[in-house]
C-alpha cells in the first residue's frame, strides 16, 4: 500500500514536472513570436526601417543621420531596401547631395519634400513609380540625373524647385504626372522622350523653357500639344501633332472651331474643358480615346461625330454640354464612363450601336430631353441611376438580354412604356421602382409576364409584340423603329428640299412658257412683215412691167449705151456721168427727171423689134 502511495506521488511530481516544462515551453515560444513582431520595425540608428510582408525587403521610414551626403545602403541589416516611405526625408535640412540606390522600386509621396538643403540628386534604375509631390519644394535642387529604367513620375513631382535648369527624362518612362514641373522658374531645357504614353496638364506650366515658348502650337515629345498660344477663332491642326495634351485648350473662351489632323489618336484629360464658344470639333477616325473632361463644360458645343474606332470614352467627356442635342456612340466603346453625359439637358436624339456592352452609374443622369432610348443587342449590363432624372424619357427598347439592377431609370417619372425585343432573364425587382403606370410589350414573355404581375401591373398594361417568326425580323423592325426615332428631322429637311425643287421647276415651266410663247409670237411677226414686204416688193415689180412704154418716163426700152451683159435691174436707167436712177419711186419723178435731160431719139422701129 505504502508502495503504491509512493508510486502515484511519483507520478504526480512527473506529471507536474511536464506540465511545468509545456509550460515554460510555451512562454518561450510567445516570447519569441513577441520579438519577431517588435521586430518588423527596427531602428539601426541612421534608419528607421520596417520589414515587408516578404520578409526579405524593407521600406525606409525614418531618416536620423546627420550627413550633408548621403548615398542611401542598398541594404539594412540584411534586408533589401526595396521602398522609400511617405514623408521618409521630409523637411530635412542637413542633405545637400542624395544618391538613391538601384535597389529602390518605389519612392513614397513626400519622401524628400521641403528639402531645402539639396542641390544634386542622383536616382539610378529599378524605381517603377516615384509618388506625387516626392521633391516638392526642394528649392536649392540644381541638379538632377535620372538613369535608365524610371518608370512613372508622380503629380507634382518635382513642383516648386525653383533653382532646378535641367531635366532629361530617361527613354523608358511611361508617365510624368500633371504639375510635374510647375513653377520650376529655372528650368529652361527639358527632355521627354517620345516613348512617353502620358503628360500630365500644366507639367512644364511656370518655367523659363514655356514662357520663351512663342509659337502658336507648343509641342514636346515629338508631338503632343501641350499649349495653345494663339488667337485665331477657327484653327486647323498642323499633321505634325499626335496628341493633344491634358488641358492644351483648357480655360479657351475666344476658339470656336476646332479641325483635328488626321495623325491625332488621342485626346487627353480636360484638353478643351471650359472651351464656353467652342461650337464645332471635328475629330478624326484614327482617334481612338478621349481622356476624362475633354469637352467638360464647352456649353455650345452642338457639331461632333465621335470616330468610328474610339475605344475609350472616359468619365465627364462631355458633362455640362448644354448645347448637344444629338450623339452616335459606335460599337467600338465597349464601356460607357459614369457621368459622361451629365447635365447635357439638350441632348435629344442618342443612338447607341451595337457593341456596347456596358453603361455605368449616371452616366445619361439630368438628360431632360432624351424621350426615347434603344439599347443594342450587344448591351449586357446597365447600372444603378444611367439615366437618373430624365425628367421626358417616356419609352425605352431592349434588344438583349440586359441586366437591369436597382433602379437605373430613378426618378425618370414619365417613363411608362418598356419594350423586350428578346426575353429577359436578368430583371431586378426594383429596376422600375417609383415608375407607375407602365406598359410592357414583349414577344409573349412569361419572365415579363411574371415581372410586370410582382409589380402589380394591370393585365392591359402587359402587351405582345407581333408574331415575330424570326430574330433578324425583330432586329429589322427594332432597327427601323430607331431610323425613324432618329430621322424625323432630315425627313422634314428633305421635304422642304421637294417642296423647294418642285416649286422652282412649276415657276421655271412657267417662265418658257410665257416668254417662250412672247417670243414665238414676235418671230411671227417678224416673219409676217418679211414675207409682207417681200410679196408687195413682187406686186411693184410687176406692176412696173405693167406700166404703159409710151410714157416717157416710163421707157424700159434698151439704151444704145447700155453693153450686152449688164447686170442693171429692170425699171432702172443709166445716164453718162451719172449714177442709175431707180423708177420705183412713180411715174411723177420720171417726169420731173425728164424737163432737164436732153431729148432723146427716138428708136428704130425695125431695130426695135
Amino acid at each position: 500500500m505504502i508502495f503504491l502511495k509512493r508510486k502515484m506521488l511519483i507520478s504526480c511530481r512527473a506529471l507536474t514536472a511536464i506540465v511545468s516544462i509545456a509550460a515554460l515551453a510555451l512562454t518561450f515560444l510567445n516570447a519569441a513570436v513577441l520579438s519577431v513582431n517588435a521586430a518588423t520595425i527596427i531602428d539601426n540608428g541612421d534608419y528607421v526601417f520596417r520589414v515587408l510582408e516578404d520578409g526579405k525587403t524593407a521600406e525606409i521610414l525614418q531618416y536620423n543621420g546627420k550627413s550633408l551626403y548621403v548615398s542611401m545602403p542598398s541594404t539594412v541589416d540584411k534586408y533589401k531596401v526595396a521602398q522609400i516611405g511617405p514623408t521618409a526625408f521630409m523637411h530635412n535640412d542637413t542633405i545637400k547631395e542624395l544618391e538613391i540606390p538601384g535597389s529602390v522600386e518605389r519612392i513614397g509621396s513626400n519622401a524628400f519634400a521641403g528639402c531645402s538643403a539639396l542641390r544634386r540628386l542622383e536616382i539610378y534604375g529599378n524605381v517603377e513609380n516615384i509618388e506625387e509631390c516626392a521633391f516638392y519644394n526642394c528649392a536649392s535642387l540644381e541638379t538632377v540625373t535620372i538613369n535608365e529604367g524610371v518608370m512613372n513620375f508622380g503629380d507634382s513631382v518635382f513642383s516648386g524647385c525653383s533653382s532646378l535648369k535641367s531635366i532629361t527624362f530617361p527613354n523608358s518612362t511611361l508617365k510624368i504626372g500633371k504639375y510635374a514641373m510647375f513653377n520650376c522658374t529655372s528650368l529652361e531645357t527639358v527632355n521627354i522622350p517620345s516613348t512617353i504614353k502620358e503628360l500630365g496638364g500644366y507639367a512644364l506650366e511656370g518655367t523659363k523653357w514655356m514662357k520663351n515658348q512663342k509659337n502658336d502650337f507648343v509641342t514636346v515629345a515629338g508631338g503632343i500639344l501641350i499649349r495653345y498660344n494663339g488667337k485665331e477663332k477657327s484653327r486647323s491642326l498642323p499633321d505634325s501633332i499626335k496628341r493633344i495634351g491634358d488641358c492644351a485648350f483648357a480655360g479657351n473662351t475666344e476658339i470656336d472651331t476646332i479641325l483635328l489632323p488626321r495623325t491625332v489618336t488621342e485626346v487627353g484629360r480636360s484638353a478643351f474643358e471650359g472651351c464656353s464658344s467652342l461650337t464645332t470639333v471635328t475629330l478624326p477616325d484614327a482617334v481612338t480615346k478621349i481622356g476624362e473632361k475633354a469637352f467638360a463644360g464647352c456649353s455650345s458645343l452642338n457639331n461632333i461625330i465621335l470616330p468610328s474606332k474610339l475605344k475609350e470614352l472616359d468619365d465627364y467627356v462631355f458633362a455640362e454640354c448644354t448645347s448637344l442635342t444629338a450623339m452616335t456612340i459606335p460599337g467600338s466603346v465597349e464601356n460607357i464612363r459614369k457621368y459622361v453625359f451629365e447635365n447635357c439637358d439638350k441632348l435629344k436624339n442618342l443612338k447607341l450601336q451595337n457593341g456596347i456592352k456596358c453603361i455605368e452609374e449616371f452616366a445619361f443622369t439630368h438628360c431632360n430631353s432624351l424621350g426615347r432610348v434603344i439599347f443594342p443587342e450587344s448591351l449586357t449590363e446597365l447600372h444603378t441611376s444611367v439615366f437618373l432624372d430624365c425628367l421626358n424619357l417616356t419609352r425605352v427598347e431592349f434588344n438583349g438580354d440586359t441586366e437591369l439592377p436597382f433602379q437605373p431609370f430613378q426618378e425618370c417619372r414619365n417613363l411608362n412604356e418598356i419594350v423586350f425585343y428578346k426575353n429577359p432573364t436578368k430583371l431586378s425587382e426594383y429596376a422600375f421602382v417609383n415608375n407607375d403606370d407602365l406598359v410592357f410589350y414583349s414577344d409573349e414573355s412569361l419572365t415579363v409576364q411574371e415581372y410586370a404581375r410582382k409589380l402589380k401591373a394591370k393585365s392591359e398594361s402587359i402587351k405582345n409584340l407581333p408574331p415575330y417568326t424570326d430574330k433578324g425580323v425583330i432586329e429589322q423592325a427594332a432597327e427601323e423603329s430607331e431610323e425613324k426615332g432618329f430621322s424625323s428631322t432630315y425627313t422634314i429637311i428633305v421635304i422642304a428640299i421637294v417642296i423647294v425643287d418642285v416649286a422652282v421647276i412649276v415657276l421655271f415651266s412657267f417662265y418658257i412658257l410665257i416668254f417662250g410663247n412672247k417670243k414665238k409670237k414676235k418671230k411671227i411677226s417678224a416673219v409676217s412683215a418679211a414675207s409682207s414686204a417681200d410679196k408687195s416688193g413682187r406686186l411693184s415689180e410687176n406692176a412696173e412691167r405693167r406700166i404703159d412704154p409710151q410714157r416717157p418716163s416710163d421707157i424700159h426700152k434698151r439704151s444704145p449705151h447700155r453693153t450686152v451683159g449688164s447686170s442693171e435691174r429692170p425699171g432702172t436707167r443709166h445716164h453718162a456721168g451719172k449714177r442709175p436712177v431707180s423708177h420705183s419711186a412713180g411715174a411723177g419723178a420720171s417726169l420731173h427727171d425728164n424737163k432737164h435731160k436732153p431729148e432723146r431719139k427716138k428708136p428704130d422701129n425695125k431695130r426695135s423689134r
